[in-house]
């Protein structure tokens, strides 16, 4: 009766045992043998790591512009509403303005006589007023020979008292207006052969050149009457309706880029220098729930906000996915990546009353406390610089009260834990 009793209370506490390892992996304290503490042992081994940043941003768009008008006049052309989706170059907004119009008639009859008269000169003269020039010189110096001998004859007729002496006078300046007037002739005669001079030319240039300004000048201030959109996007804003008054600097419609639309979130200070364009994004939005999108950082702002010591950055989702300006934004980034390097479960590591870190392996069946260098965290999962190499045996479990160099036994693990994975799988983002 007294060994059978005694071989039921063995078995109860083996069950008890095995259930207590078997139902909670994570055991609370040592399960002692004797003086020998009941462990469970992982080997170290291995694999990447990478630090994951949550935050939240919004979506906005970087490139929205209010559209405003530089003359006075009613408007003519405003058909566009809120949500209207326009090209770059068309025409968003036409004001009335005839005066315009007209200054740009005027200016450009006015180039084309310049033009014309500059044409002329470099062509030099035709052949028909080559001609009648000749025929002029040839007719005045008739003239100046027939004045001349007239004068003479008044001039003897006078000295004899056949004519009164006033008669003398009327042929003499009647051959010196011959002789003047065929000057004048055989000069221009010569200035029609030789053709313009490099003066005449430069000043009928600078005329063409003063009267195509005026036309650029006049076209200018009509074409301020038509609107054109700068880039395609979306009307989000109406201020006119056909009929109203533009006047200047008032504000018409407001223009949204759609192509500039980004997600803009502010990361810690700490792990800003961290970041690039080359840098993971994976972006959510409440509007679109249980639906993930990549994302690459297009812009890191310059600078610090001294007061929420936070760095604001921009990144554009690769996907189209509708969105609008406003829509909440939840942003996970891979701020940092390392391959290769030994990683275990936060369960494994202690703090001893001095603040260290550390961490205990099975050497020779004694518990090895190790002092560890600690880096990247994600999770559960910690990335450890020195102290623990591959292939140690660490203890995930029944080490929260051991000394250095006590004895231990190892049970066998049930379940998994998470950071020793197979060889060749990492903990990616």
């Amino acid at each position: 009766m007294i060994r059978n009793r005694f071989i039921t209370g063995v078995c109860l506490f083996a069950a008890m045992v095995s259930l207590a390892f078997t139902g909670a992996v994570w055991a609370a304290g040592p399960v002692t043998k004797g003086k020998t503490a009941l462990v469970q042992v992982m080997t170290a081994e291995k694999q990447s790591i990478s630090g994951i940043s949550e935050v939240t941003g919004d979506v906005t768009a970087t490139n929205t512009i209010v559209v405003r008008a530089s003359v006075e006049g009613p408007i003519v052309f405003c058909p566009w509403r809120e949500g209207d989706i326009v090209k770059k170059g068309e025409p968003l907004i036409k004001i009335h303005r005839p005066i315009y119009q007209a200054d740009v008639q005027a200016s450009k009859a006015a180039l084309d006589v310049a033009q014309a008269r500059f044409a002329d000169l470099k062509a030099g003269a035709r052949k028909e007023e080559l001609a009648q020039a000749a025929e002029r010189v040839r007719q005045l110096e008739s003239c100046a020979g027939f004045t001349q001998i007239d004068a003479k004859r008044v001039e003897q007729l006078v000295k004899t008292g056949a004519l009164p002496g006033e008669n003398m006078e009327k042929a003499r300046l009647a051959s010196i207006k011959c002789e003047t007037d065929l000057a004048a002739s055989r000069e221009r005669y010569q200035m029609l052969q030789k053709g313009a001079t490099a003066t005449d030319l430069a000043i009928q240039k600078a005329l063409v050149q003063e009267a195509r300004a005026k036309l650029a000048m006049a076209m200018a201030r009509l074409d301020e009457c038509t609107i054109t959109a700068p880039f395609a996007g979306v009307v989000t804003k109406i201020d006119v309706r056909p009929g109203d008054l533009a006047v200047p600097r008032s504000p018409l419609l407001t223009l949204m880029e759609t192509a500039s639309i980004a997600v803009r979130f502010s990361v810690a200070e700490s792990q800003s220098y961290l970041l690039n364009k080359n840098t993971p994004v994976v972006v959510s939005f409440d509007a679109l729930p249980n639906q993930e999108y990549t994302a690459h950082i297009v812009r890191l702002y310059p600078e610090i906000d001294s007061q929420t010591r936070t760095r604001v950055v921009e990144a554009k989702v690769d996907s189209s996915t509708g969105l609008v300006p406003g829509m909440f934004t939840r942003v996970r980034l891979t701020v940092q990546t390392s391959e290769e390097e030994i990683v275990m479960p936060d369960r494994a590591l202690l703090t001893t009353d001095s603040g260290e870190t550390v961490a205990f392996v099975v050497e020779n069946g004694l518990a090895k406390e190790r002092r560890v260098t600690l880096g990247i965290e994600r999770g559960s999962c910690i990335q450890v610089l020195e102290g623990i190499k591959p292939g140690d045996q660490v203890i995930v479990a029944g080490h929260e009260k051991i000394k250095n160099n006590a004895p231990v036994d190892e049970i066998p693990l049930q379940g998994s834990v998470p950071c020793f994975a197979s060889p060749g799988k990492g903990l990616e983002p």
